[in-house]
């Protein structure tokens, strides 16, 4: 069924601090908001991988011909964004002017690169872009044998959230994410596993969340908390959620265009003033394909086929027309229209069939990114220094460095 949404909530709690008195009454209420964004994620999830509202389409006139054709639209517009913006590693570059700190970040970015910080970059911003939010968490590697002495990934949304004092900043004040136990019998229970970090250094695993109970507690070593948020936008809009309808629409135009075409492959056949021979039927003459008529009194016998169909040039022009409007809110260049075989610089270039729309949303998006991106690099650094002897770096020292555009 088709839905409209409206971005991500905020969840937002007015303690000034999460202790273990209050962890419970805290996660309770943030667990209920929780729900509300999981399930719109979900759906904006499954619509990407296709499950889209016309598979469930009905008609009413001759059932028998209902196409549900899906144009993916969404898909192509998520792996565009994706692949501008970090279709090549990140890297970090110094702002100061220090042979010492140019080596330590060189050797910062290799142990990126090992870390397989890339391919986590991919998945974290292609969560960002299908439901306008994506979740990192950096620790320290417990192995001590591990080439890099920290550890990244990158979080599902639908079980992982951060809790923000609702103050002037919405200062990030616990970290969380969750797993759904299991019985022996493999179906799901009601109780989830929640693991918390909160911003003063305490861990809390809690069990439930409705009467939940705390199970764990105790300190980790690390600066800030290790589950960091990453919003595409200030309204947590994922990329392709402005125009649902517009897609959706596209579909059903596509289905109907599909279903004029089989209707009129399968015409409907209208006798006039005939009846048809003795044991004859409307299948058996569909299966011969002739038939002999026999007139009724004076009135001539006939046979006709219904077999309008609809204008396909009004319909291509309204499917561009959708096209268009798409590309045209989400910043998706054009690929139908202007030459391809000009010498235009790429000054020129980015300024033509819509690629200034997408250089527009890239830089949104690089402004959006840094300040999370940011807090790792607080937390990484950290750990990096306590580690690797001889390294000292300051993160107010490294600044990130996109290198999507030539």
């Amino acid at each position: 069924m088709a839905r409209t949404t409206f971005g991500r909530r905020q969840i937002k709690t007015s303690e000034a601090a999460i202790t273990a008195d209050n962890v419970v009454r805290v996660l309770s209420s943030a667990y209920t908001t929780h729900l509300a964004n999981r399930d719109e994620i979900e759906y904006l999830y499954k619509y990407y991988k296709g499950a889209q509202p016309v598979l469930e389409r009905v008609k009413e006139i001759r059932p028998e011909i209902c196409n549900q054709i899906i144009e993916n639209r969404a898909n192509q517009i998520v792996n565009f964004r994706v692949g501008y913006t970090v279709g090549k590693p990140i890297q970090y570059v110094s702002t100061v002017s220090d042979d010492s700190v140019s080596a330590d970040i060189a050797k910062f970015n290799d142990l990126m690169r090992v870390a397989g910080k890339a391919s986590k970059d991919k998945q974290l911003v292609e969560w960002m872009m299908i439901c306008g939010v994506g979740y990192r968490m950096a620790i320290g590697n417990e192995n001590r044998k591990a080439k890099t002495p920290f550890e990244i990934y990158s979080l599902d949304p639908r079980n992982t959230f951060v809790i923000r004092r609702n103050d002037i900043a919405g200062t990030p004040l616990a970290g969380v994410y969750y797993i759904t136990n299991e019985n022996i019998e493999g179906e799901t229970t009601e109780k989830q596993t929640f693991y918390i970090y909160t911003n003063t250094g305490e861990y809390f695993v809690v069990e439930g969340w409705q009467s939940g109970k705390v199970v764990k507690r105790s300190r980790y070593a690390l600066t800030g908390i290790p589950i960091i948020e990453y919003p595409l936008n200030n309204a947590r809009l994922g990329a392709f959620e402005v125009v649902l309808s517009l897609l959706d629409a596209l579909n059903d135009l596509d289905s109907n265009r599909l279903d004029s075409v089989s209707q009129f492959v399968q015409s409907l056949l209208v006798g006039y003033n005939c009846e048809l021979p003795e044991g004859e039927t409307a299948n058996s003459l569909r299966d011969r394909g002739m038939v002999f008529l026999k007139s009724n009194g004076e009135n001539k016998a006939d046979l006709k086929v219904i077999s309008e169909t609809l204008n396909q040039d009004q319909i291509e022009t309204l499917k561009r027309d959708i096209l268009d409007a798409i590309n045209e809110i989400v910043g998706m260049p054009s690929q139908g229209n202007g030459s391809t075989g000009d010498s235009s610089n790429n000054g020129a270039v980015i300024l033509k069939n819509g690629w200034q729309g997408a250089e527009t949303r890239a830089q949104d998006f690089e402004m959006m990114f840094r300040e999370p991106e940011q807090r790792m690099l607080d937390i990484v650094t950290a750990i990096c220094n306590n580690l690797i002897k001889g390294m000292n770096l300051d993160s107010d020292n490294i600044d990130v460095k996109f290198t999507m555009r030539n």
